[in-house]
């Protein structure tokens, strides 16, 4: 153990004086493994045990709770990897290490001497953690040579606001501007992990309580994304802080909101703080912008709670139409540890968070033919090219893309991977997952709630909440995402790759496809278009895109043709029963879109138009009668109106929708369309009926 004791105590050193993090490979038995964390614990403040088998005098967490350390700091992490490997787990946990520390990351012996009969991800893994940043410890034999000695001196000091670099001076000043400036000006402030972007927010906002009297909200997927930005408030104010949520200066309140209750509640606020806005839903973002004149956005550009680049490309569009006058600023220097360091290098690489799709020529006259296949993903193990630009497009189409991901593609063998390619690039991909083929015993007990076999999400779905076993039965395909390179995108290739898709499926003997996704108008414009049709819609919103998620299935065989039919049936009379309850507050576009499919389905009969109902309508649109006396007429007038004529919706006709057919208050209409009062949304309304009569 002498031996052990100077290297450790040698490179922990050598962290130290160079402010980098080191990852420590150690391969041998669980025991040998503990004395070697022991020995670097030993050295350091503040270690933590992550997984199994934790010793009693360390600190530990399970690696399922590992996001519960969000914005708190360790400088000695333990990965046991013996037992289990999570890969959002050593994501979460590596951002908490200090400049300084060290990951010791415990492995089997098997990873390595038997490589070959381990799973994809554990083989490529095992090969990244032979790179030469790796201090590859092994069991009974010689320590690896140390690294050169270097310090890293930073000498910047800010004397006004204490800031660590001029990068995150110019974050502080850029925050406050949003709010001793113009309105309507948002910042969007992204950046990698550690890099000081929540500690900038919070000077900032301590620095305006202190100036002046303001209402300062803050909102997060979570309050613990926001729990340093707090933490550097209370500190800048001299206030105790205990992970309270609302912190008073004088006559200044800093208050987190959850997105939900700021929306819902209409929150007065001077200045809106958005932490981690990549993983809040693109529709709650645009109501916040829409909402708020004095509002900063910030957002992780690489990390495993969801990825920044998709987020800052998608809300750009957004922000360019509604607020033109934004501003960005992109955060590069780390502050909790030095440039290029080597643990940040790796963790990147592993888990491909810095993953990019392919850069295309587009200066070339023609480019090759676009070609359509099925890539077997044991390929990809061993090329990190084609899998970094695999992850990017990924990315860039799904900001609540994580590093699970990679594992599910790499080991799932019930994952099949479709790409488009033009010669070595991948222009899109789309990720099946194969399910159902279950006996008519089980289907019937997931029918009735009694059994839920891990998977199977489209299968069960349709038997358990639509209520059709033989779906469980059938073999299908759900399709679990569907990603276009920026540059080929509105070019069919989404289309395209679908109708591959249908007939590899075809040839394979597959019933139907599936997919289900966060309802928004261009999606499912472009699912309605590929021959999909809804058979259900989720009746609470979706924690990830905020949106209600709609299931979608296209038949491949007569057999899936028949429950489909029925399938569809019972979709159009649950959404007429569902509208004025569970969907009374759908977006008026959506609901248009599948208020006609329901009007469309046979069992969805429409109202005669009587000679009864045009006398009402008449007298209703030459000021006689009332809304309530007439409610019935005017539903079936209106549904005439949208089966008939596709030109014939404005926003006053999605004014009457939201009133007529989801029957919401005359309060919230006439504030959400911007009416005066009700007898002018009334008036509003009759006229509109009477160029409908």
């Amino acid at each position: 153990m002498s031996d052990l004791t100077g290297f450790s105590t040698a490179l922990v050193n050598s962290a130290k004086r160079a402010n980098v993090r080191y990852l420590i490979a150690v391969e041998g038995d669980v025991l040998w493994g503990e004395k070697v964390a022991q020995t670097f614990a030993s050295h350091y403040a503040s270690p933590l045990w992550a997984g199994e088998s934790a010793p009693e005098n360390m600190p530990s967490i399970a690696l399922k709770k590992a996001k519960k350390l969000l914005g708190q700091e360790c400088d000695c992490l333990v990965y046991n990897a013996h037992q289990a490997f999570d890969a959002e787990a050593l994501g979460a946990l590596s951002g908490t290490i200090v400049g300084g520390g060290v990951l010791l990351m415990l492995v089997p012996p098997q990873w390595f001497s038997h490589c070959g009969e381990q799973q994809p991800f554990t083989r490529r893994l095992s090969r990244l953690l032979s790179m030469p940043e790796v201090f590859r410890l092994k069991q009974d034999q010689p320590f690896p040579a140390l690294p050169a000695v270097h310090s890293d001196c930073n000498e910047y000091t800010d004397e006004e606001y204490g800031c660590l670099t001029v990068e995150q001076y110019e974050a502080v000043m850029a925050v406050r501007r949003v709010v001793t400036g113009h309105r309507k000006r948002p910042l969007v402030l992204t950046a990698d992990r550690g890099r000081g972007k929540s500690s900038a927010l919070g000077i900032a906002a301590a620095s305006l309580m202190i100036e002046r009297k303001i209402r300062i909200g803050v909102t997060a997927p979570a309050f613990a994304n926001a729990d340093t930005l707090f933490s550097h408030v209370a500190r800048r104010l001299e206030l105790d802080y205990d992970q309270k949520k609302q912190l008073n200066f004088a006559e200044s309140e800093l208050q987190f909101f959850s997105p939900d209750a700021l929306l819902n509640d209409n929150v007065p606020l001077d200045f809106l703080i958005v932490d981690e806005a990549a993983a809040i839903p693109a529709p709650m973002l645009n109501r916040l912008l829409s909402r708020y004149n004095r509002i900063a956005f910030a957002s992780t550009v690489h990390g495993y709670e969801g990825t920044g680049r998709g987020f800052a490309i998608k809300f750009r569009q957004q922000l360019d139409a509604m607020t033109p006058q934004w501003r960005q600023l992109r955060l590069a220097q780390p502050i909790r540890w030095a440039d290029d360091d080597p643990l940040e290098r790796w963790v990147f690489k592993a888990l491909l968070l810095d993953a990019e799709y392919a850069v295309l020529d587009l200066s070339a006259e023609a480019e090759p033919a676009i070609g359509y296949r099925v890539l077997p993903t044991d390929g990809l193990v061993d090329d990190e090219l084609r899998l970094s630009q695999l992850f990017g497009l990924l990315v860039n189409a799904h900001y609540q893309t994580s590093p699970a991901d990679i594992v599910q593609l790499l080991n799932d063998d019930s994952v099949q991977l479709v790409v488009a390619e033009s010669g070595s690039e991948i222009l899109g991909c789309c990720l099946l997952s194969l399910e159902g083929g279950f006996s008519p015993d089980l289907a019937q007990q997931i029918l009735m709630g009694k059994r839920r076999p891990k998977g199977h999400l489209l299968a069960q779905s349709v038997a358990a909440h639509v209520g059709f076993e033989q779906a469980a039965i059938q073999r299908c395909a759900r399709i679990m995402r569907i990603a276009v390179h920026p540059e080929r995108q509105q070019q069919g290739l989404g289309l395209a790759l679908l109708q591959f898709c249908q007939q590899w499926a075809v040839e394979h003997q597959l019933d139907y496809l599936g997919t289900s996704f966060g309802l928004v108008s261009e999606l499912f414009d472009f699912w309605h278009k590929a021959g999909y049709s809804p058979v259900r819609l989720g009746v609470t919103k979706d924690a990830a895109s905020g949106a209600h998620s709609l299931l979608c299935v296209q038949p491949l065989s007569p057999a899936a043709e028949c429950w489909l039919h029925s399938a569809g049936d019972v979709f159009a009379v649950n959404f007429q029963a569902q509208r004025y309850e569970q969907f009374s507050e759908l977006d008026c576009e959506l609901f248009v879109k599948l208020y006609r499919y329901a009007l469309s389905r046979d069992a969805f009969p429409l109202p005669p138009m009587t000679p009864l109902v045009e006398h009402q309508l008449r007298v209703f649109s030459q000021g006689g009668l009332g809304y309530d006396l007439v409610i019935a007429s005017l539903e079936t007038g209106l549904a005439r109106l949208l089966l008939t004529d596709d030109d014939a919706l404005s926003e006053v006709s999605y004014f009457a929708v939201a009133k007529i057919f989801q029957r919401q208050p005359w309060s919230k209409v006439v504030a959400d369309f911007g009416y005066a009062s009700r007898k002018k949304a009334e008036h509003a309304m009759r006229e509109f009926f009477t160029r409908l009569c």
